[in-house]
């Protein structure tokens, strides 16, 4: 959860982090401040890691979190794996502009 908390430091996209057990969603909204939904931006970061090797979707009214659900046997290595390939997504430019 550090490691995703982390990239809201780094990428402007990344609203919030929530989790309940293994089960963690990554909001992503275009503005911190007025909260507008980044619906079209997740599915394309949820496809970008599909590619990536991580498996991930998207879920919430405005299909505008990433949901993460690892399985039981999800190790250390496989999180810092997540968090960077994660990382290396929001950096590409996933912007209307």
């Amino acid at each position: 959860m550090a490691g995703l908390r982390g990239l809201m430091d780094k990428h402007r996209l990344s609203g919030d982090v929530r989790w309940l057990g293994l089960f963690v969603g990554v909001e992503l909204v275009r503005d911190r401040e007025t909260l507008e939904p980044a619906g079209r931006e997740a599915s394309y970061v949820a496809n970008r890691m599909k590619e990536s090797g991580v498996l991930v979707s998207t879920d919430g009214p405005f299909h505008n979190v990433l949901k993460i659900k690892p399985p039981l046997v999800f190790s250390e290595a496989d999180a810092d794996f997540l968090v960077a390939t994660l990382d290396k997504v929001l950096d590409e430019d996933v912007s209307d502009d």
